[in-house]
């Protein structure tokens, strides 16, 4: 005799097939779309790569340009053009020296004076930058780009004023290595070097070892121009650590500085 199948255990079956099938297929389907996923996001890693070296190729193009046309034609407008064209590659201390030689040319233009404000402010050379805001402003008064940079000058200023003053409160209260190596740091950026090797001074008071306040104390000179003495504090932080990078990178600097001025 045969065994008869009713229709709902085909049904059934039917069911329990496709179920099975599902969640089979769930996962395999899921692991396609991170796969794709994964390629997505790979192809487009890549893709943003290639824009941002094709921007930065693209970059250096015009500034090579612009500093070939300047030195084949130098005149306002070229080293206008080459001022820009640091700015935009973030070469500010080339973009204020391309913008004095517009100075040279003119020592009116607005644009000269916009660029070293923005340069300036990019340095936190906040003082500079106020005086050069001030005449791009005197020279095209009511400009709102010039007016937009002398406020990030103000502001500036401002903030770095406060934060020497919290610096300085703090040394009053609490004298030690940790408060005078931050108050002589936040001297150096502001561009006060004298200042900031006193501070430095006084951390060595605290720890003779310091490579730190060695090393903060070389490059302070170095920025004052006295490479002897810049040299010399530079090898005392390599003798107390002979890895130390900062203070190589400085011992570089310092030669490279020596060298410019022989050439002078």
């Amino acid at each position: 005799m045969r065994k008869t199948v009713n229709k709902e255990t085909i049904k059934y079956n039917r069911l329990v097939s496709v179920i099975i099938a599902i969640f089979i297929l769930l996962p395999v389907s899921y692991l396609i779309y991170l796969n794709y996923q994964k390629r997505q996001n790979t192809n487009n890693v890549s893709e943003k790569n290639n824009l941002n070296n094709n921007f930065q190729d693209s970059s250096l193009i015009k500034l090579q340009s612009a500093v070939e046309l300047a030195k084949s034609f130098p005149n306002e407008i070229n080293y206008i053009n080459l001022s820009l064209e640091y700015y935009r590659c973030r070469k500010y201390s080339e973009c204020v020296e391309a913008a004095k030689k517009v100075l040279e040319y003119n020592i009116n233009s607005y644009y000269a004076y916009n660029n070293l404000c923005s340069a300036y402010n990019q340095l936190g050379m906040w003082d500079d930058a106020i005086v050069a805001g001030q005449k791009a402003l005197a020279v095209k008064p009511g400009d709102q780009l010039a007016q937009n940079n002398l406020k990030v000058s103000l502001d500036g200023k401002k903030s770095q004023e406060e934060s020497i003053l919290k610096a300085e409160e703090l040394i009053k209260k609490q004298p030690d290595e940790n408060n005078y190596l931050n108050l002589g740091n936040t001297y150096y950026y502001a561009k006060k070097f004298e200042s900031a090797i006193k501070c430095y001074e006084k951390v060595l008071t605290y720890n003779s070892k310091s490579a730190v306040a060695y090393n903060n104390i070389c490059s302070s000179y170095n920025e004052i121009g006295n490479y002897e003495k810049a040299e010399k504090y530079c090898y005392e932080a390599l003798k107390i650590d002979s890895s130390y990078s900062l203070a190589k990178g400085n011992l570089k600097l310092i030669e490279e500085n020596k060298k410019k001025n022989i050439i002078k």
